[in-house]
């Protein structure tokens, strides 16, 4: 179903139900390369196979040994949305997988995590590209997921056995599954 859609969406989805796997699955049947802003566990933990489709890596996540991967932090969102800007500059209808945006609101405040997810939004807009942005139910209050729902063009439900993909009624034209 997301082969050919184009726009952001928040991705709600609870710990361990795959969702390094639905982004491959996403990112294999798409045109376009797929870019993994890995804020959780980082590449070097997650199995190949799991993502087989993805182009390039932005790694922010922590370490066990305390340091962290190819950005400082997971709260410095300038260091990561530089190299997700450039990816999605250089290319076509790109796949933009943030693996949690739950850990960004752990590392950084809400208004910055904001301003990064409409800044990457924009940028997979303008480039016909699909954004795929992982937030964790129940880890943040009702106002936290609404103020982030307006910035996408829509929501997934990503369940153990199904996928629902529900698009914002007030969404742009190009979001929808074409």
């Amino acid at each position: 179903m997301l082969g050919r859609a184009s726009g952001s969406f928040v991705v709600h989805a609870p710990p361990l139900s795959g969702t390094t796997q639905f982004v491959d699955a996403v990112g294999r049947r798409r045109p376009g390369p797929t870019l993994l802003v890995a804020a959780t566990m980082g590449v070097a933990r997650t199995p190949e196979r799991a993502i087989e489709s993805v182009a390039s890596v932005v790694d922010c996540s922590p370490t066990e040994s305390g340091s962290t991967g190819a950005v400082a932090s997971p709260g410095d969102l300038t260091a990561a949305s530089m190299p997700a800007t450039e990816f999605l500059a250089a290319t076509d209808r790109p796949v933009l997988a943030v693996d949690s945006l739950s850990t960004f609101l752990y590392y950084a405040d809400d208004a910055a995590v904001f301003r990064f997810l409409n800044g990457l939004s924009a940028h997979v807009r303008r480039r016909d590209g699909l954004g795929l942005f992982v937030m964790t139910p129940g880890a943040h209050d009702d106002r936290t997921v609404h103020t982030f729902t307006q910035v996408v063009d829509g929501r997934i439900e990503l369940e153990r056995d199904r996928v629902r993909v529900e698009a914002a009624d007030d969404a742009p034209d190009g979001c929808h599954d074409r």
